[in-house]
């Protein structure tokens, strides 16, 4: 029974001064690091479609249906992490809603040494808790970031919760959710 107490006082003493202790906050290139390191890899979808991030591409394939009702969408995008969100530039495009006409989209981003151009940006677009557009750029905001997850506002006020398990839900404005696991990480 002494034990007993002795190991409940200490256990409490412990719990104490670990409350007590002021943690750092956590510093902006902290926010560029877990957003990069928690969304690479190929992540599988709800809906069955896989995208792949890299340190400098997004990748989506989707198809589901057949025939004239297919809904077909590959995409290639350039990416860079910044401290303030996520910025995508897409390259490649492929769509084909049902029933319609296939549309087909490319700019072409190889320099004459070979190179791919750089994804150059405007960090002053980063608005927490919006998502802006220019020169085709796509600036996704983070709007929060915890130990455990991101919270980043994309277009038409959806967002997406980034967690470092290698889960992520997406939260369209209109409601709802989809989970996306990443499958493979690299």
């Amino acid at each position: 029974m002494f034990e007993m107490k002795r190991f409940g006082m200490m256990s409490m003493v412990i719990a104490l001064f670990l409350l007590s202790v002021s943690w750092p906050a956590l510093s902006q290139d902290d926010a560029k690091v877990r957003l990069a390191e928690w969304r690479k890899g190929i992540w599988l979808l709800s809906d069955g479609s896989y995208a792949v991030y890299t340190d400098n591409h997004y990748f989506v394939l989707f198809a589901s249906g057949e025939g004239v009702s297919a809904n077909v969408y590959f995409g290639a995008s350039q990416i860079r992490f910044h401290t303030k969100g996520m910025v995508r530039k897409q390259v490649i495009r492929y769509r084909k809603l049902p029933g319609g006409e296939p549309s087909f989209y490319k700019k072409i981003v190889l320099q004459p040494d070979h190179t791919e151009a750089p994804l150059e940006f405007d960090a002053t677009l980063f608005e927490p808790g919006k998502c802006n557009i220019k020169d085709g750029i796509i600036y996704d905001s983070i709007t929060e970031i915890t130990d455990n997850y991101i919270l980043l506002t994309s277009c038409n006020g959806d967002r997406e919760k980034i967690f470092s398990n290698g889960i992520s839900i997406y939260l369209p404005a209109g409601g709802g959710e989809a989970y996306s696991f990443r499958v493979e990480r690299f």
